[in-house]
């Protein structure tokens, strides 16, 4: 098997991860908005009254509060502690209560009766355009690469090295852009260009020739077709690593 230099696709793998995410989130905002929406159709609406706040601690450390309400419900008193609390609540006040009618120490505020949906969407948002835009980029490469594959000017240019590209980390290590240089026999004029990410080491490649495509005679738009090529070692011999 020979052990031949591959193209990371690092945007295209963080567009996923960062979409999905956010599409996950979405389908769990939805899923609590539906049990929201059913518990506000099927309870009764009340008025109760909080009359007492509550902070869990854990050492030093703030933990969640909660609070406890009364409500009269069919002609009971009720008292029950709730595991919801938000900074625009005070003993004394009187809240929005939603009472389960088969079990009226069933409440839920009416104040945070949506909240976990409103939370869930507002962090999905940045997830989806994190990875939307991750996912441009990706089809965007690839577009640019069929097409100069198939439309362009294919030149061989003389694999000379590689550098690291410091802007992507994977488990602490950063991909590498294999550079090349193409000299054009009739006008001696000299290019360079460097490839998409790749992990091998480049200096297994160093002097093998790899296609490069251009937009015709505009050398800005190309790309470097580094699957092609195979590992090799001193006088071209291909090393071939079952590793």
């Amino acid at each position: 098997m020979k052990n031949k230099m591959r193209e990371n696709r690092v945007e295209k793998l963080l567009g996923i991860c960062f979409f999905a995410a956010g599409i996950l989130m979405l389908v769990i905002a939805i899923i609590c908005a539906v049990f929201s929406g059913h518990t506000k159709k099927t309870a009764d609406k009340i008025t109760g009254t909080i009359t007492g706040i509550y902070s869990s601690r854990d050492d030093d450390t703030n933990g969640n509060s909660s609070i406890t309400v009364s409500y009269s419900y069919k002609g009971q008193q009720y008292e029950t502690g709730l595991g919801e609390y938000s900074s625009s609540m005070w003993v004394g006040k009187d809240i929005d209560l939603y009472v389960d009618k088969d079990d009226p120490r069933k409440v839920r505020t009416g104040e945070l009766l949506f909240l976990p949906t409103l939370i869930l969407a507002i962090i999905a948002v940045p997830f989806l355009v994190i990875g939307g835009i991750f996912l441009m980029i990706a089809i965007k490469q690839r577009k640019k690469k069929e097409y100069l594959m198939q439309h362009g000017k294919r030149v061989m240019a003389e694999v000379t090295g590689g550098s690291r590209n410091l802007n992507y980390t994977v488990n602490g290590r950063h991909p590498w852009k294999l550079e090349c240089r193409y000299e054009d026999i009739f006008s001696g004029e000299i290019y360079l260009f460097s490839s998409g990410n790749v992990w091998m080491d480049p200096e297994l490649y160093i002097g093998q020739q790899v296609s490069v495509y251009v937009e015709g005679e505009n050398y800005k738009k190309y790309y470097v077709d580094v699957d092609s090529l195979c590992a090799t070692g001193s006088y071209g011999v291909q090393i071939h690593d079952y590793r």
